[in-house]
């Protein structure tokens, strides 16, 4: 699994659209507190490579994240990009 998130307009959206023409199941702007559901539907469809886009401009529960990330790090492999916008020069 790919999980990406950063700041707003840093092309995050952008590279969930790469990852789909390479191949991937992805999930763009998913709340983090459903990746652990969204993790158990994709093993039952046997979905091998995923990519998903965590919005987390809402304010997360310390346990809530704790537990997520648990959760990834016990059932999958795991890559995270976080991205930030690069200044703007005109």
């Amino acid at each position: 699994m790919v999980l990406i998130s950063g700041l707003s307009g840093s092309g995050k959206s952008i590279a969930l659209n790469v990852l789909e023409d390479a191949g991937y199941f992805c999930v763009d702007n998913l709340p983090a507190p459903l990746l652990t559901a969204l993790l158990e539907q994709l093993k039952l469809k046997n979905h091998e490579r995923v990519a998903v886009a965590v919005d987390m401009r809402g304010r997360l529960d310390c346990g809530i994240a704790d537990s997520v990330a648990e959760v990834l790090k016990r059932a999958v492999l795991l890559c995270v990009l976080f991205f930030v916008m690069r200044a703007m020069r005109f």
